[in-house]
């Protein structure tokens, strides 16, 4: 019997990763103007997918939120050869900040799952690996502050995903046993796999086609561990 639901935030509820691919092209065009747009472009890329696994590190609790970011833009001057200047680390994010929060963008199938839950009397929180002062300016940029009876973050456990304890910890919050919840989120590894062997009813969601870079073995590794995969929120009622 299913009792809570947890879900991942970034691009699972809200399309974070669009906002930080044009948040860190629209900073490298003004911190860089003479690069030109494929640069620029190429920034905004590389910040997003984090080439050197600095966010990992982060959630690991290897490195303080700070400290991850500025490792990433100081590898984005080095990986793109971008001139060196002053106080990188602080224009970048006053010119990264303003176009992130005005990229973010709920998903359409949030709300409707969000609304089916509390109907069916299912208790929902979310367990994220960035931090919580980022968190709820997403949430209360896309509407959704206050919605949630749990908020679990890296920052306030220590820890997160794919710690088994981070999944846990989310659980014991929402007063509802592992084995009762069900953990929806976009990544294999840390997400789907790592919540099944916590002990939670894992969900992997794939939002871009199946044929897409990773895509289908994403797939193949969610099956081999009896993962369900789902290609929108709108199919997760009919999991609990």
């Amino acid at each position: 019997m299913i009792s809570a639901l947890l879900l991942d935030v970034d691009d699972t509820l809200i399309d974070t990763g669009a906002a930080m691919v044009a948040a860190g092209q629209a900073a490298a065009a003004q911190l860089w103007p003479q690069a030109g747009e494929r640069v620029h472009h190429a920034a905004g890329l590389r910040f997003h997918d984090d080439p050197k696994g600095f966010f990992g590190r982060f959630a690991a609790g290897e490195m303080s939120f700070a400290e991850m970011r500025e490792a990433r833009v100081a590898d984005l001057v080095e990986s793109l050869s971008l001139p060196v200047i002053d106080d990188v680390t602080r224009r970048f994010e006053d010119s990264y900040e303003p176009a992130f929060t005005a990229g973010l963008r709920l998903f359409d199938d949030a709300w409707p799952l969000v609304d089916a839950a509390s109907a069916a009397g299912i208790l929902i929180g979310l367990l994220t690996n960035s931090s919580s002062v980022y968190t709820q300016q997403k949430l209360e940029m896309t509407g959704l502050a206050g919605v949630f009876a749990v908020v679990a973050t890296r920052d306030t456990l220590g820890f997160g995903k794919p710690d088994a304890r981070a999944f846990r910890h989310a659980c014991e919050l929402l007063g509802s046993a592992p084995s009762e919840t069900i953990y929806v989120g976009d990544d294999v590894e840390i997400d789907a796999i790592a919540a099944r062997d916590a002990g939670l009813s894992a969900v992997l969601l794939q939002r871009g086609p199946a044929g897409s870079p990773g895509g289908e073995a994403a797939r193949a590794r969610a099956a081999a561990h009896g993962i369900p995969v789902i290609t929108s929120l709108s199919q997760v009622p009919a999991l609990w």
